[in-house]
Protein backbone atom coordinates (compact mmCIF):
# COMPACT_ATOMS: atom_id res chain seq x y z
CA UNK A 1 0.00 0.00 0.00
CA UNK A 2 1.29 3.36 -1.07
CA UNK A 3 0.79 6.76 0.97
CA UNK A 4 0.55 9.89 -0.25
CA UNK A 5 1.94 12.25 1.94
CA UNK A 6 -0.50 14.41 4.67
CA UNK A 7 -2.96 12.08 3.23
CA UNK A 8 -5.31 9.97 6.04
CA UNK A 9 -6.20 6.58 5.95
CA UNK A 10 -9.61 7.01 3.97
CA UNK A 11 -7.39 8.52 1.13
CA UNK A 12 -4.83 5.82 0.40
CA UNK A 13 -4.25 4.11 -2.90
CA UNK A 14 -3.47 0.61 -3.62
CA UNK A 15 -0.22 -1.06 -5.02
CA UNK A 16 -2.27 -1.70 -8.41
CA UNK A 17 -2.95 1.80 -8.69
CA UNK A 18 -6.52 1.53 -8.32
CA UNK A 19 -7.97 3.71 -5.97
CA UNK A 20 -9.16 2.72 -2.61
CA UNK A 21 -12.75 3.79 -1.92
CA UNK A 22 -12.12 7.21 0.21
CA UNK A 23 -15.22 6.92 2.61
CA UNK A 24 -16.89 4.66 4.63
CA UNK A 25 -20.05 4.07 2.54
CA UNK A 26 -18.06 3.36 -0.26
CA UNK A 27 -15.41 0.64 1.65
CA UNK A 28 -18.76 -0.81 3.38
CA UNK A 29 -20.45 -1.31 -0.45
CA UNK A 30 -16.94 -2.67 -2.42
CA UNK A 31 -16.76 -4.86 0.24
CA UNK A 32 -20.34 -6.51 0.01
CA UNK A 33 -20.19 -6.28 -3.98
CA UNK A 34 -16.69 -8.69 -3.16
CA UNK A 35 -18.11 -11.08 -0.48
CA UNK A 36 -21.71 -11.27 -2.64
CA UNK A 37 -19.23 -11.97 -5.93
CA UNK A 38 -17.23 -14.83 -4.06
CA UNK A 39 -18.85 -18.41 -4.63
CA UNK A 40 -17.77 -19.46 -0.93
CA UNK A 41 -16.85 -17.91 2.32
CA UNK A 42 -14.00 -15.93 1.60
CA UNK A 43 -11.05 -14.74 4.57
CA UNK A 44 -10.07 -11.15 5.26
CA UNK A 45 -6.70 -11.34 3.58
CA UNK A 46 -8.86 -12.05 0.75
CA UNK A 47 -11.07 -9.39 1.06
CA UNK A 48 -7.83 -6.77 0.98
CA UNK A 49 -6.83 -8.36 -2.00
CA UNK A 50 -9.79 -7.95 -3.96
CA UNK A 51 -10.98 -4.45 -2.74
CA UNK A 52 -7.19 -2.99 -2.25
CA UNK A 53 -8.56 -1.78 2.01
CA UNK A 54 -6.15 -2.14 4.09
CA UNK A 55 -6.79 -5.28 5.92
CA UNK A 56 -7.05 -3.30 9.67
CA UNK A 57 -10.23 -1.09 7.69
CA UNK A 58 -11.05 -4.32 6.05
CA UNK A 59 -11.70 -5.49 9.71
CA UNK A 60 -14.02 -3.06 11.02
CA UNK A 61 -15.78 -2.64 8.20
CA UNK A 62 -16.65 -6.25 8.33
CA UNK A 63 -17.49 -6.35 12.58
CA UNK A 64 -19.87 -3.37 11.33
CA UNK A 65 -21.63 -4.78 8.67
CA UNK A 66 -22.12 -8.12 10.94
CA UNK A 67 -23.95 -5.92 13.36
CA UNK A 68 -26.10 -5.33 11.05
CA UNK A 69 -26.86 -8.23 9.74
CA UNK A 70 -24.93 -7.40 6.02
CA UNK A 71 -22.93 -10.17 6.48
CA UNK A 72 -22.76 -13.46 8.34
CA UNK A 73 -19.10 -14.66 9.70
CA UNK A 74 -17.79 -18.90 9.93
CA UNK A 75 -16.82 -20.31 12.82
CA UNK A 76 -13.25 -20.33 10.59
CA UNK A 77 -13.67 -16.01 10.59
CA UNK A 78 -14.44 -16.32 6.95
CA UNK A 79 -17.14 -13.63 5.46
CA UNK A 80 -19.91 -14.65 3.85
CA UNK A 81 -24.00 -12.56 2.52
CA UNK A 82 -25.95 -12.31 5.80
CA UNK A 83 -29.67 -12.36 6.03
CA UNK A 84 -30.25 -8.70 5.80
CA UNK A 85 -28.70 -7.81 2.35
CA UNK A 86 -31.90 -8.69 1.04
CA UNK A 87 -33.34 -5.37 2.64
CA UNK A 88 -31.25 -3.97 -0.05
CA UNK A 89 -32.87 -5.30 -2.94
CA UNK A 90 -35.76 -2.72 -3.57
CA UNK A 91 -36.73 -2.42 -0.09
CA UNK A 92 -39.82 0.22 -1.00
CA UNK A 93 -40.92 -2.88 -3.73
CA UNK A 94 -40.75 -5.29 -0.27
CA UNK A 95 -42.91 -3.72 1.70
CA UNK A 96 -45.36 -2.42 -0.76
CA UNK A 97 -45.95 -6.34 -1.58
CA UNK A 98 -46.20 -7.26 1.86
CA UNK A 99 -48.69 -4.63 2.54
CA UNK A 100 -50.59 -5.59 -0.44
CA UNK A 101 -50.55 -9.81 0.62
CA UNK A 102 -50.80 -9.44 4.48
CA UNK A 103 -53.62 -6.93 4.89
CA UNK A 104 -56.40 -9.48 4.54
CA UNK A 105 -54.30 -11.52 7.50
CA UNK A 106 -54.87 -8.10 9.73
CA UNK A 107 -58.14 -7.59 8.85
CA UNK A 108 -58.96 -10.57 10.49
CA UNK A 109 -56.79 -10.13 13.42
CA UNK A 110 -58.26 -6.72 13.99
CA UNK A 111 -62.25 -7.92 13.24
CA UNK A 112 -60.91 -11.31 15.48
CA UNK A 113 -59.11 -9.70 18.58
CA UNK A 114 -60.52 -6.31 18.71
CA UNK A 115 -57.11 -4.34 19.07
CA UNK A 116 -54.90 -2.86 16.55
CA UNK A 117 -52.71 -4.73 14.21
CA UNK A 118 -49.24 -4.41 12.47
CA UNK A 119 -46.92 -5.90 9.87
CA UNK A 120 -42.90 -5.34 10.70
CA UNK A 121 -39.66 -5.67 8.57
CA UNK A 122 -36.53 -6.31 9.26
CA UNK A 123 -34.81 -2.98 7.73
CA UNK A 124 -31.13 -4.27 8.60
CA UNK A 125 -30.87 -1.22 11.40
CA UNK A 126 -34.38 -1.67 12.85
CA UNK A 127 -37.66 -3.24 12.94
CA UNK A 128 -40.13 -1.21 10.53
CA UNK A 129 -43.82 -1.01 10.52
CA UNK A 130 -44.69 -1.14 6.84
CA UNK A 131 -48.71 -1.17 7.86
CA UNK A 132 -51.32 -0.94 10.80
CA UNK A 133 -54.83 -1.41 10.75
CA UNK A 134 -56.26 0.51 14.11
CA UNK A 135 -58.64 -1.19 16.87
CA UNK A 136 -61.99 -0.38 16.24
CA UNK A 137 -62.29 0.50 20.30
CA UNK A 138 -62.61 3.94 21.36
CA UNK A 139 -59.73 2.95 23.42
CA UNK A 140 -56.22 1.81 21.50
CA UNK A 141 -53.24 2.25 21.02
CA UNK A 142 -51.22 4.89 19.26
CA UNK A 143 -50.68 4.55 15.50
CA UNK A 144 -47.03 3.36 14.77
CA UNK A 145 -47.68 2.98 10.64
CA UNK A 146 -43.91 3.98 8.74
CA UNK A 147 -42.09 3.86 12.55
CA UNK A 148 -38.98 2.44 12.92
CA UNK A 149 -38.19 1.21 16.49
CA UNK A 150 -35.46 -0.51 18.31
CA UNK A 151 -35.73 -4.22 18.23
CA UNK A 152 -35.52 -5.00 21.76
CA UNK A 153 -38.15 -2.83 23.35
CA UNK A 154 -41.04 -3.96 20.84
CA UNK A 155 -42.35 -7.88 20.58
CA UNK A 156 -42.05 -8.18 16.39
CA UNK A 157 -38.53 -6.69 17.17
CA UNK A 158 -38.01 -9.68 19.52
CA UNK A 159 -39.37 -11.88 17.04
CA UNK A 160 -36.66 -10.91 14.19
CA UNK A 161 -34.13 -10.77 16.44
CA UNK A 162 -34.99 -14.13 17.85
CA UNK A 163 -33.93 -15.41 14.13
CA UNK A 164 -30.88 -13.49 13.89
CA UNK A 165 -27.59 -15.33 13.70
CA UNK A 166 -24.81 -15.26 15.88
CA UNK A 167 -22.72 -13.68 13.87
CA UNK A 168 -25.15 -10.67 14.05
CA UNK A 169 -26.83 -11.18 17.39
CA UNK A 170 -23.84 -11.27 19.69
CA UNK A 171 -22.08 -7.95 18.32
CA UNK A 172 -25.62 -5.99 18.72
CA UNK A 173 -25.80 -7.40 22.17
CA UNK A 174 -22.53 -5.70 22.75
CA UNK A 175 -23.42 -2.43 22.19
CA UNK A 176 -25.53 0.22 24.18
CA UNK A 177 -29.13 -0.94 23.91
CA UNK A 178 -31.95 1.95 24.92
CA UNK A 179 -34.67 2.04 27.55
CA UNK A 180 -37.89 4.31 26.70
CA UNK A 181 -39.67 3.33 29.64
CA UNK A 182 -38.75 2.16 33.05
CA UNK A 183 -40.39 -1.50 31.86
CA UNK A 184 -38.27 -1.73 29.26
CA UNK A 185 -35.68 -4.93 29.07
CA UNK A 186 -31.98 -3.47 27.87
CA UNK A 187 -29.46 -6.30 29.95
CA UNK A 188 -27.91 -8.81 27.27
CA UNK A 189 -28.40 -11.32 28.95
CA UNK A 190 -31.88 -10.72 29.90
CA UNK A 191 -32.54 -9.99 25.85
CA UNK A 192 -30.75 -13.23 24.97
CA UNK A 193 -32.77 -15.34 27.83
CA UNK A 194 -35.90 -14.19 26.23
CA UNK A 195 -35.05 -14.53 22.82
CA UNK A 196 -34.59 -18.40 23.47
CA UNK A 197 -37.82 -18.22 25.24
CA UNK A 198 -39.56 -16.59 21.91
CA UNK A 199 -38.13 -19.25 19.69
CA UNK A 200 -39.38 -21.58 21.98
CA UNK A 201 -42.53 -20.78 22.26
CA UNK A 202 -43.42 -19.01 18.74
CA UNK A 203 -44.18 -15.83 19.69
CA UNK A 204 -43.37 -12.39 21.67
CA UNK A 205 -44.46 -10.18 24.74
CA UNK A 206 -44.18 -6.99 25.46
CA UNK A 207 -44.86 -5.18 29.02
CA UNK A 208 -44.96 -1.33 28.42
CA UNK A 209 -41.53 -1.36 27.17
CA UNK A 210 -42.09 1.28 24.13
CA UNK A 211 -44.75 2.74 25.36
CA UNK A 212 -46.41 3.30 29.31
CA UNK A 213 -49.48 1.58 28.52
CA UNK A 214 -49.80 -0.19 26.08
CA UNK A 215 -48.10 -3.93 26.01
CA UNK A 216 -47.79 -5.93 22.84
CA UNK A 217 -47.89 -9.71 21.13
CA UNK A 218 -45.83 -10.69 18.18
CA UNK A 219 -45.88 -13.63 16.12
CA UNK A 220 -43.38 -14.58 13.34
CA UNK A 221 -44.39 -14.91 9.60
CA UNK A 222 -42.32 -17.74 7.34
CA UNK A 223 -42.48 -18.55 3.81
CA UNK A 224 -42.82 -21.78 1.99
CA UNK A 225 -38.81 -22.33 2.19
CA UNK A 226 -38.95 -21.77 6.40
CA UNK A 227 -37.18 -18.05 6.34
CA UNK A 228 -38.57 -15.78 8.65
CA UNK A 229 -39.83 -12.59 6.38
CA UNK A 230 -41.70 -10.42 8.79
CA UNK A 231 -43.59 -9.98 11.86
CA UNK A 232 -47.20 -9.62 13.11
CA UNK A 233 -48.32 -8.26 16.26
CA UNK A 234 -51.08 -6.96 17.84
CA UNK A 235 -51.27 -4.22 20.97
CA UNK A 236 -53.41 -2.42 22.69
CA UNK A 237 -54.30 -0.61 26.01
CA UNK A 238 -52.30 -3.06 29.05
CA UNK A 239 -55.11 -2.49 31.05
CA UNK A 240 -57.31 -4.37 28.78
CA UNK A 241 -54.34 -6.25 26.29
CA UNK A 242 -53.08 -7.45 29.60
CA UNK A 243 -50.55 -10.64 30.23
CA UNK A 244 -53.42 -12.77 31.80
CA UNK A 245 -54.24 -13.47 28.15
CA UNK A 246 -51.16 -15.27 27.51
CA UNK A 247 -50.78 -17.81 26.43
CA UNK A 248 -53.79 -19.13 25.13
CA UNK A 249 -53.87 -15.69 22.86
CA UNK A 250 -51.05 -16.16 21.92
CA UNK A 251 -51.42 -19.98 20.51
CA UNK A 252 -54.58 -18.40 18.85
CA UNK A 253 -52.81 -16.24 16.98
CA UNK A 254 -49.72 -17.95 16.26
CA UNK A 255 -52.22 -20.50 14.44
CA UNK A 256 -54.24 -18.17 12.78
CA UNK A 257 -50.81 -16.53 11.39
CA UNK A 258 -50.00 -19.88 10.34
CA UNK A 259 -52.82 -20.81 8.67
CA UNK A 260 -53.28 -17.86 6.87
CA UNK A 261 -49.74 -16.87 6.06
CA UNK A 262 -49.93 -20.28 3.46
CA UNK A 263 -52.91 -18.29 1.61
CA UNK A 264 -51.80 -15.05 1.44
CA UNK A 265 -47.64 -15.57 0.82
Amino acid sequence: MVYRQGMADDETVSTTGSAVRKNPVERAFALLQAVVAADEPVGIRELERRTGIPRSTVSRSVALLASLGMVERTSGGDVLPGAALATLQATESVSAGMRDQLRPLLVELVDRFGESAAITLDDGAAVQYVLQLASPQAVKAPSVENERHDFHVVAPGLIHMAWWPKSRLEPHLSGQLGAPTEHSVFQADAIATRLDEVRENGWAWTNQELDVGVNGLAVPVFNSEDTLIAAVSLFGPAYRFAESLLPRLAAEVAALVRLRSTTYL
